[in-house]
């Protein structure tokens, strides 16, 4: 008997109060129309009695797996650990003739900020829930597929597992977490090819602010408020995106690179700004006049890896037909 189940999840934006968030601010985030697809399939073998097997293909990077549940070993790569971790959960329900085939491919771009491991947690546990009981509990299947960020990032904050989990955007903080019906249509990821360190740009904000308390909160605080405006004065965005950058940059985290294609953009009326820990990564766009090919010829000296335009506020986690 041959059982097969297929799932996605979005990927995420932080719209606004990057950095903030980590001292108890709200901050702004949105799923978006970059999903990964997952397809769990679960056959019952005939042959003689043998051990149940699992095969794990990334249709992206080509790369295949084969384990044999019996005898797992502690050298697998991250990702395949969290997928054994979600195995064990749901070990009750596999016989010992199971042979279970993953497979997995993505829009998000990886490394990039963009949520793609939430995303991959989420429809892994999803697979899983909807395999062996038939439906898709969201509360559970969040809060496990958190713990699957937990074993790839250490102590992540969650958002980015409930956002791919539940979708539409989330108003974030450690007090607040609320999903409201935020949505932009003219928005364009920048990828800038730079690389980014996350850590350092988070130990970099935390000197910033211990060294200079005063200055340091109120920063904060103004962050804090242009995510405010940007929820209540949405016509406004624009000029939030402007006011948002400008205290990114004076928390330290933008760069020369990154103020050069910011100011370029700017001449052109298309306001952007940083997106995530900053130094490098992902900026984000507001235009309604520009296509992604005249971005980039706008951006041709910057070496930009990527544009991509995408919806925001789309749906979370859910079943698909096709693969």
């Amino acid at each position: 008997m041959k059982r097969n189940v297929i799932v996605s999840s979005p990927g995420k934006l932080i719209i606004g109060g990057e950095h903030a968030v980590v001292y108890g601010r709200r901050a702004l985030v949105t799923s978006i129309g970059m999903r990964l697809y997952m397809q769990l399939t679960a056959e019952e073998q005939t042959n003689e009695p043998t051990s149940p097997v699992l095969k794990v293909s990334f249709q992206d990077t080509n790369q295949q797996h084969l384990i044999d549940l019996s005898n797992i070993q502690n050298s697998y790569p991250i990702e395949i650990q969290g997928i054994l971790f979600v195995y064990n959960h749901f070990k009750s329900f596999v016989s010992d003739r199971s042979q279970l085939n993953i497979q997995v491919h993505s829009e998000i771009p990886i490394g990039a900020g963009l949520g793609s491991s939430a995303a991959f947690s989420v429809c892994l546990v999803g697979c899983f829930y909807l395999l062996y009981h038939k439906t898709l509990n969201r509360e559970d299947i969040n809060e496990l597929s958190y713990k699957v960020e937990c074993i790839f990032h250490g102590t992540p904050s969650g958002i980015d597992n409930t956002i791919s989990t539940y979708g539409q955007s989330l108003v974030y903080s450690r007090a607040v977490k609320k999903h409201i019906n935020f949505r932009l249509s003219n928005l364009a990821i920048i990828d800038t090819g730079i690389p980014k360190s996350t850590k350092r740009m988070v130990e970099l904000v935390r000197l910033f602010v211990e060294s200079n308390q005063q200055e340091g909160e109120r920063i904060l605080n103004d962050v804090e408020r242009c995510v405010d405006s940007m929820i209540e004065h949405s016509e406004q965005i624009d000029q939030l995106f402007q006011e948002n950058q400008q205290l990114l940059k004076c928390l330290g985290v933008s760069t020369l690179e990154i103020d050069n294609i910011i100011e370029i953009l700017a001449k052109k009326n298309i306001s952007a700004k940083i997106t995530g820990a900053g130094g490098g990564g992902c900026l984000i766009a507001l235009t309604s006049c520009f296509t992604k090919d005249q971005i980039l010829d706008l951006l041709q000296d910057n070496h930009i890896k990527s544009i991509a335009f995408v919806e925001c506020g789309v749906e979370g986690l859910r079943e698909e037909q096709t693969f």
